[in-house]
């Protein structure tokens, strides 16, 4: 009997990405400087992405496909009113909700997630038949992950969480990752849906998106050396919703809509390759916007550090309360 092939699941909405289309058809750049036409139906595909096991009669469930699915047709819904409105979903409305519940997914529903929780395994399988000891890990950081040596703070921040996720294997599975996608939703959907909603218009229709199209920004600081950027330190959340509009999620107070100038489309653009995983997307007809914004040939899926921890006493003083172990994601 012939096993089944996987099938290709989209990890980014096959009716979102055909909205940056001419004709059906978009244009990919690689962060390896590929660059290529295809199908929307064909772009942010992986096979089996989302099957977990059916316990009930064996073989693969399609029931996470099936329920990202009826998120994004309800996702994809909104975004058409807003094209009908030129306006942001107003707070408290079930558009709101459903596209907050949709963006808070597109954030953990990728393969850069996948690895990032895959790391662990990643390392194992590269020391191979070697015991695991912090001068491996230094090893793989270096030639495989980052691409220069770490700090021996990193070496040593990675080896403790490898060391401690090789013990639980349940956590370095496909199901595990699907788990924790969905399991983050429930915190950071209600904080996306409280936040300042803005529509950026830009008539040049110059906006282009990504693999990882709902993007954390701030400005650049000297903390972007040792920490990343999330939805709570974020100065603005962003998700271009096609080539002429983005919406801008703020903690600050703003307008519902905004004219804007082609320079802020094209930082925007900027901000979108460099927080990209693989690949950005646009329209073969403005191959220029595509092709202008600097990629680097990889950005690592995860960071590690090390710092000292205080407890806060109810006076106000502070006391040394040994080290922490912190991850990150850099965003650029």
């Amino acid at each position: 009997m012939t096993t089944p092939r996987p099938k290709r699941q989209h990890f980014v909405p096959r009716s979102y990405l055909a909205r940056f289309a001419d004709d059906d058809v978009v244009l990919v750049r690689r962060r390896d400087s590929k660059i290529f036409t295809a199908n929307p139906s064909k772009v942010a595909v992986e096979c089996g992405f989302y099957d977990v096991a059916d316990f009930t009669g064996g073989g693969k469930s399609s029931r996470v496909e099936e329920m990202l699915a009826s998120i994004d047709d309800a996702a994809i819904n909104a975004l058409r009113t807003i094209d009908e409105t030129d306006l942001p979903p107003p707070e408290g409305t079930d558009d709101r909700q459903v596209l907050s519940i949709f963006l808070a997914l597109q954030n953990t529903r990728t393969p850069e997630q996948r690895a990032r929780i895959m790391f662990p395994a990643k390392v194992a399988e590269y020391a191979g038949s070697r015991k695991l000891t912090k001068e491996v890990v230094y090893e793989f950081l270096e030639r495989i992950h980052l691409g220069f040596p770490p700090s021996d703070n990193e070496a040593q921040a990675a080896f403790d969480f490898v060391s401690i996720a090789l013990s639980d294997p349940r956590v370095l599975t496909a199901e595990f990752a699907i788990q924790a996608m969905f399991g983050s939703v429930k915190y950071v959907a209600p904080v996306i849906a409280a936040m300042n909603w803005t529509l950026e218009i830009d008539r040049k229709q110059q906006f282009v998106t990504s693999d990882l199209p709902f993007i954390f920004w701030r400005a650049p600081t000297i903390r972007d050396q040792f920490e990343g950027v999330g939805v709570n330190n974020a100065e603005e959340l962003r998700f271009p919703l096609d080539p002429g509009k983005q919406l801008v999620i703020t903690k600050r107070k703003r307008t519902a809509t905004a004219r804007i100038s082609p320079e802020r489309a094209r930082a925007c653009n900027a901000d979108t390759a460099s927080a990209c995983y693989r690949f950005i997307v646009g329209r073969p007809s403005q191959q220029t916007l595509v092709k202008r914004p600097h990629m680097d040939q990889g950005r690592p899926v995860v960071r590690f550090n090390t710092g000292p921890l205080y407890a806060v006493h109810s006076d106000g003083t502070k006391k040394y309360d040994g080290d922490v172990l912190h991850m990150w994601v850099p965003r650029r």
